[in-house]
């Protein structure tokens, strides 16, 4: 038979001539795209062993051996069932391959992989069971995660833990409440699903506004004004929306925007709500029972590094063995150390810095080991054992400030009784003194903050400008929406400016000391900042948002004394971006699965809207009504650690400035050098690869961006994170890609719900009635110098280190 005879145009059924003999596979064109059929003429002759012909992502087979939507049966031919596995049927070429955008599937293998091309408009979406599971979640998420948020130690309820719970709760209302207004249809849709799990992703993290709170009333000692604090909750977190919305045209619709960790969703919600199962590899067990077999499994063993024995978290046998040397202890310690130790035996550790390994790109993850070796086991040795800006005095990694003593820094010695800088004090106390580590952080960040845009002008600069114009090619996914009705553009400008006016009137009139020209400022570095950082996180799942630290930046120079409007001012700029993030990836996730725009504008809307009020409600409850909250002496644990550490940063970045440390001519001035460098290694990098391709997989703002939790982050958290990224993107994906694009995202969400469900069962079931476990294994790891913080050299005889006493200004 030749192949023309097995051609059809994939509107009528193809014509096939048909012999004695049993035919084997052969490509059954559609449309635009080829798929591998397998078909049997009746005959009483046993068939020969079939011929695999491979070519598209698409095989005939599903769950049921029916076929695939876009597959249709010639006359007089009929499937073979006969076998109760299906055939392997997809290609190590063509899996990996980029399809052109008008295929009727996504160009991208990682969507092709969890995301069908498919939409079914007659599921019913926008129901009351939707909206009662959705708002229920987000109350009890919201509150509880704010509740906790204030005692140490915390613990919080991951937006897992409710996409779980949701559809045994969603399936139950399907099958037993009585049909009607209430229950359209017996059964629980994916799509209902979904919109339940975006709300409870926009309402369950702690919003930053919380942390202002607690910071203003506990410990400035302001009274508390509902109308302020409401204000403040709503604005910080529909900032983010509007911002979302408006930036959806270059961070949503373009189908090179993959957001890895939307994909991680979608893989989870597709095994929830699909039965369909390919064999991979060789592999025929299903994707659920793959994610309940490793959920079941992950969350079983999360009890040893997290109760049991919790020194396999950190696994620094090394510094166990000898625990007084100390620069074995700087090395391979976890806690102030370098983390050289490379393994640790707890997942919560290996996705701490950088969430999942499985989601992000062999060459990103290659950026980021490359980056951590360079800066910290490299760069940063050579300035603490040189005892440059005398850090030797001082741990080598640590997140927090020192005097010349080598105490953590005390701000109250150098503040006035209302709240002003006292300069004498600050002369006869000691300068601030910034861990070898720590300073090296903020250099990278400086590189960041202007590299990432001459990066993402280069490299995706016509992408972006093809977007605005519309001219963009779309996707198959996106060609789908577009038979939805969008949202106006304007509603979320609306939204924005909105958000803005509120802002203003809150500062004004309960006198923050943040003028209207700074609330401005505030709101145009995420409305700047927002697409060049969201798009590096759509496409590596690397967060480059390091505007935490550029915002106490700008603040110290700008409000120099005037620690709450610094305070301010840095929520308003960073919260915009993190939260409007948040916003986009769940636009993705009902991109990805065709959910109509209205209706996730409302859903969105309402959910930030209701956890908002609620963390609100519940903070100024906790904070106002129960005693001796936000002190050492609380009980319960209560002692607000977010709003403490916030109080201490408007402190140091309000009360003494970034002038006094930061300015040209200060102990840590040369660090200004890496505004420059930043914007220079890239355009260097650019050009490189116009004539070497290969280093345009050298991505700055990856390399920078993924350093913005160390520390606390240490090599610990990077070598177990890169050492899983190879394993699975690395070596699985290219020689096992079938098993890669069946498993690997489900995986991903596996190992994550399991942690995030034993890690609530660990707390509220042991940990909260018990307490911890004492015994060796349990303590060893804090009986060290690296636990304590040893630094390298021991102080002078005079009792100090660094300037003359009275000489720093």
């Amino acid at each position: 038979m030749e192949m023309a005879d097995v051609l059809g145009s994939g509107k009528e059924p193809a014509r096939i001539s048909v012999r004695s003999r049993p035919l084997n596979y052969y490509f059954v064109h559609t449309t635009k795209i080829s798929h591998c059929a397998r078909w049997q003429q009746h005959s009483s002759k046993k068939p020969k062993p079939p011929k695999v012909f491979l070519y598209s992502t698409y095989t005939v087979h599903d769950s049921t051996g029916l076929l695939l939507p876009g597959i249709q049966t010639p006359q007089n031919v009929h499937l073979d069932h006969s076998k109760s596995r299906p055939e392997p049927s997809i290609s190590r070429k063509w899996e990996h391959d980029i399809l052109p955008y008008e295929a009727d599937d996504s160009p991208f293998p990682e969507v092709r992989a969890v995301v069908k091309p498919v939409d079914d408009r007659q599921l019913p979406v926008n129901t009351v069971r939707m909206w009662v599971i959705g708002m229920v979640f987000t109350i009890v998420g919201s509150g509880l995660n704010q509740f906790f948020s204030l005692r140490q130690p915390s613990v919080t309820i991951s937006a897992l833990v409710a996409q779980l719970l949701a559809f045994p709760v969603g399936c139950a209302w399907a099958q037993w409440v009585p049909l009607g207004w209430f229950n359209p249809d017996h059964h629980f849709n994916i799509k209902e699903h979904a919109l339940i799990t975006i709300m409870s992703n926009v309402s369950f993290g702690s919003a930053a506004a919380t942390q202002v709170i607690e910071a203003m009333v506990k410990f400035y000692d302001m009274p508390s004004h509902g109308g302020f604090e409401i204000l403040l909750m709503i604005t910080t977190q529909l900032f983010g929306f509007g911002l979302a919305g408006m930036a959806a045209r270059w961070l949503v619709g373009p189908a090179t925007m993959i957001w890895p960790q939307v994909l991680s969703n979608a893989a989870l919600l597709s095994t929830l709500h699909s039965r369909q199962n390919l064999m991979a590899d060789g592999w025929v067990i299903s994707r659920l029972r793959f994610f309940m077999i490793v959920f079941v499994a992950g969350a079983i063993w999360y009890f040893a590094p997290g109760y049991l024995f919790t020194a396999l978290s950190t696994f620094s046998f090394i510094c166990w063995i000898v625990p007084d040397n100390v620069v074995v202890n700087q090395l391979f310690g976890q806690k102030t150390g370098l983390g050289m130790s490379l393994l640790t035996f707890d997942w919560a550790q290996v996705v701490y810095a950088n969430q999942s390994p499985l989601l992000v790109p062999f060459w990103a993850g290659l950026n980021v080991i490359g980056s951590f070796v360079l800066f910290y086991w490299i760069i940063c040795p050579i300035i603490y054992y040189t005892n440059t800006w005398y850090s030797a005095y001082l741990p080598l990694l640590n997140p927090d400030t020192f005097d010349n003593t080598g105490k953590p820094y005390n701000t109250s010695r150098v503040m006035n009784a209302d709240g002003t800088f006292n300069v004498e004090a600050y002369r006869n106390y000691s300068p601030m003194f910034l861990p070898a580590g720590y300073a090296m952080t903020y250099g990278v960040a400086f590189a960041n903050l202007t590299g990432i845009f001459v990066h993402v002008a280069l490299y995706h600069g016509r992408d972006l400008v093809e977007q605005w114009k519309g001219r963009n090619a779309k996707d198959v996914h996106a060609r789908i929406m577009d038979s939805y009705e969008s949202v106006p553009w304007w509603w979320f400008g609306g939204i924005t400016v909105v958000m803005f006016a509120l802002s203003i009137v809150a500062n004004e009139v309960w006198h923050t000391d943040l003028p209207v020209w700074a609330v401005f400022l505030a709101y145009l570095l995420p409305i700047i900042y927002i697409i060049p950082v969201g798009i590096i996180k759509a496409i590596t799942n690397i967060s480059s948002n390091q505007l935490n630290l550029i915002t106490e930046f700008i603040g110290g120079y700008a409000f120099l004394g005037r620690p709450v409007a610094n305070m301010a001012f840095k929520f308003y700029g960073y919260a915009g971006v993190s939260q409007g993030l948040e916003f986009v990836a769940d636009m993705k996730l009902a991109h990805y699965l065709h959910i109509a725009p209205r209706t996730l504008f409302v859903a969105q809307g309402m959910a930030t809207l209701v956890g908002a009020v609620v963390q609100c409600g519940v903070t100024v409850f906790m904070i106002t009504r129960i005693r001796g909250v936000c002190t050492p002496e609380a009980e319960g644990g209560f002692t607000c650690p977010h709003g403490q550490v916030t109080y201490s940063s408007s402190l140091i970045w309000g009360v003494l400035g970034p002038n006094r440390n930061f300015s040209p001519g200060q102990m840590y001035g040369n660090l200004l050098w890496f505004f420059l460098v930043g914007p220079v290694v890239v355009l260097v990098t650019w050009l490189l690869g116009r004539r070497w391709k290969r280093v345009n997989y050298l991505s700055w703002p990856v390399a920078f961006g993924a350093m913005s939790l160390v520390p606390p982050a240490t090599g610990i958290n990077f070598s177990s994170w890169w050492l899983v990224n190879v394993i699975f993107n690395g070596v699985i994906k290219r020689r096992k890609p079938a098993w890669w694009s069946k498993y690997n995202y489900v995986l991903s969400a596996a190992l994550d719900s399991g942690v995030a469900v034993s890690t609530v069962i660990i707390f509220f079931c042991i940990i909260l009635p018990a307490g911890p476990l004492k015994w060796w294994g349990n303590t060893v790891y804090r009986n060290t110098a690296d636990a304590h913080g040893v630094p390298y050299n021991r102080l002078p005889e005079s009792g100090y280190f660094g300037p003359a006493k009275g000489t720093w200004q």
